[in-house]
């Protein structure tokens, strides 16, 4: 392309040099010339996209053998006409390369980029930008197809979101759509702690995770549950659920979509729930310990009704979720004997009853167990180590399935 270019400067050169003495042929020859030249014009541009590869490699020759006649030229009509007629094919191609650059080359496909465009950046920055995130292939001819469309001055500043390679005009076209509403899908696993929502939050729609957490402590939710004074924050009452998310979302209106998620499935359809908040309280808590300890949703019932036969026995409910809700550096693959131990409301090996809340966001499974827990006389469960649980009625049949989880769980 250098070496292209470098012969244009010197057919330029020479052209300028022979302007005098073909002045008086240009006058008389451009009417003639002149519609050969629109022709030639139209049709090149017509295919403009298909073209230029092609047009590029034979005009390579043609110029190297243009230099070498136009050193011998001689000063006839013929060579006049040529001339013009060479010099608008010259032109006219780059024009189709200008064009293809500025309005149709597109920027390699790349995964999802997801920009913002803060009120208050320059034009400049923002095609800086787009080209550092490989949206755009060269902020020069994106500016210039900007300038060109009078688009320039339009761009909406929000976040946006680029999945596929487009060229520059569709890319404007984006920027300055006022209707343009960009989404992005978010799931919240059932039994997903605030704390975890938080970072969820934090890297999938870019909010900061202390002010979501300052949120979700808002006394206007926590009113609305006529539970002030009750709990510190919304553990338990912000529904997991896939949702698509409107990218500009802000940490306060993520919260309360959460929040009335939960209100539209669970206090809109259990009445009692929302008339009675103390018994709002212990069944979300509950629901939210027999998530943390089963996903299978026929055991949650079961699970369930265990815990609410211990309470009736005055028992502990010693469950493990509680005890990993309460340690101070998050969760363990498997609790130590010291964990049992640790001093905290929620740590109900060492508390009679529920804890003061919720240890998760439970899903509606989960609540519905908790509603509805199966009758049975069973206090005891473990897991098989085989995924599931089984339960017992007495301490002597849980030792023994006790002894049997940890041989299914040793190493073969």
């Amino acid at each position: 392309m250098k070496k292209l270019r470098n012969n244009f400067d010197s057919v330029f050169s020479l052209l300028k040099d022979y302007t005098s003495k073909l002045n008086v042929f240009m006058k008389k020859t451009f009417d003639k010339v002149y519609p050969k030249v629109k022709e030639v014009t139209s049709r090149s541009l017509y295919y403009s996209g298909k073209a230029v590869s092609a047009a590029f490699y034979f005009t390579k020759k043609a110029f190297n053998k243009f230099l070498t006649e136009l050193k011998e030229f001689k000063f006839t009509l013929d060579n006049s006409v040529k001339i013009i007629f060479i010099f608008f094919v010259i032109c006219n191609i780059f024009a189709l390369y200008f064009s293809f650059r500025t309005f149709h080359k597109q920027a390699q496909p790349s995964v999802e980029k997801r920009i913002r465009i803060s009120p208050g950046m320059s034009f400049g920055e923002i095609a800086s930008r787009l080209e550092s995130e490989g949206v755009i292939s060269d902020a020069y001819y994106f500016k210039i197809a900007a300038i060109f469309t009078g688009k320039d001055n339009m761009i909406i500043a929000r976040t946006y979101i680029f999945k596929n390679a487009m060229n520059n005009l569709q890319i404007l076209d984006i920027l300055t759509d006022p209707s343009m509403y960009f989404t992005v899908k978010v799931t919240i696993p059932e039994g997903m702690r605030l704390v975890q929502i938080a970072s969820l939050a934090e890297n999938q729609l870019n909010l900061n995770r202390n002010k979501f957490l300052k949120e979700a402590s808002s006394d206007s939710l926590i009113n609305i549950l006529n539970l002030k004074g009750k709990i510190k924050n919304l553990e338990g009452f912000l529904y997991p659920d896939s949702y698509k998310i409107p990218v500009d979302i802000t940490e306060k209106e993520f919260v309360f979509l959460l929040f009335s998620e939960f209100e539209r499935k669970i206090l809109s359809r259990y009445s009692e729930l929302r008339n009675d908040s103390k018994k709002l309280l212990e069944i979300i808590t509950l629901a939210s310990i027999v998530q943390g300890e089963t996903q299978i949703k026929d055991e949650m019932p079961v699970i369930s009704g265990v815990y609410l036969n211990r309470i009736k026995k005055r028992m502990k409910l010693e469950a493990d979720p509680t005890v990993q809700y309460a340690l101070p550096d998050g969760p363990k693959k498997r609790l130590l004997k010291s964990d049992l131990r640790i001093k905290s409301p929620y740590n109900t090996y060492i508390h009679f009853g529920l804890p003061p809340g919720p240890i998760n966001n439970p899903g509606i499974d989960a609540v519905q167990s908790a509603l509805n827990p199966q009758n049975s006389e069973y206090i005891f469960f473990v897991a098989t180590g085989k995924g599931g649980h089984t339960f017992s009625k007495t301490y002597q049949e849980h030792l023994k399935k006790v002894e049997q989880y940890r041989k299914n769980i040793e190493p073969k």
